[in-house]
């Protein structure tokens, strides 16, 4: 067992310091699970978030190229709000901070919506309470690793309970 906790601690280590120097904006290294990504401004940047273990990245930039932004957290400090189980939209949405900025990923499924168009997602920078920008994926070209993302099972496996009733997590 130590031997396995071992392994993923340097699957992790090799993770985060793969994301950070040299894995384009668009792709999770071998192993990884894609939690949301898609493309944005017309395929021109691109969003992917990543989870490995009980870690999980985020990664904006240019296509093909080295992230503007790399952000690797352990899934105990990345902020989770799951669907709560009502409404016609199925929507989760976990926030990476930095500093005094956040980064908070959405997804959301509407449940009546016909055709391709029905996944939606993208990406809120905020500071301070006040939302600085808002990008969405491209129409048609989210994908997640599907309802409930397995980031919801990672925190739980870190000793996390989410409470709907205050709508926070507990370690």
């Amino acid at each position: 067992m130590l031997e396995c906790q071992n392994n993923l601690s340097v699957q992790v280590a090799a993770f985060a310091a793969l994301c950070l120097c040299s894995t384009p904006a668009h792709a999770c290294p071998d192993g990884a699970t894609s939690l949301v990504s898609c493309p944005l401004k017309g395929g021109t940047k691109v969003l992917q978030t990543c989870l490995l273990g009980d870690h999980a990245t985020y990664a904006f930039g240019k296509v093909g190229q080295t992230p503007d932004l790399h952000l690797a957290r352990p899934v105990t400090d990345i902020a989770m709000t799951p669907w709560p189980g009502i409404g016609r939209y199925i929507w989760e949405d976990f926030t990476f901070s930095n500093g005094a900025t956040s980064y908070r990923v959405f997804y959301g499924i509407d449940k009546m919506a016909e055709g391709a168009g029905k996944l939606t997602g993208g990406v809120a920078v905020e500071q301070g309470g006040k939302v600085l920008a808002e990008l969405y994926c491209d129409l048609g070209k989210v994908t997640t690793s599907g309802y409930p993302l397995p980031l919801y099972e990672a925190k739980e496996a870190a000793g996390q309970v989410y409470s709907l009733e205050a709508q926070a997590w507990s370690d």
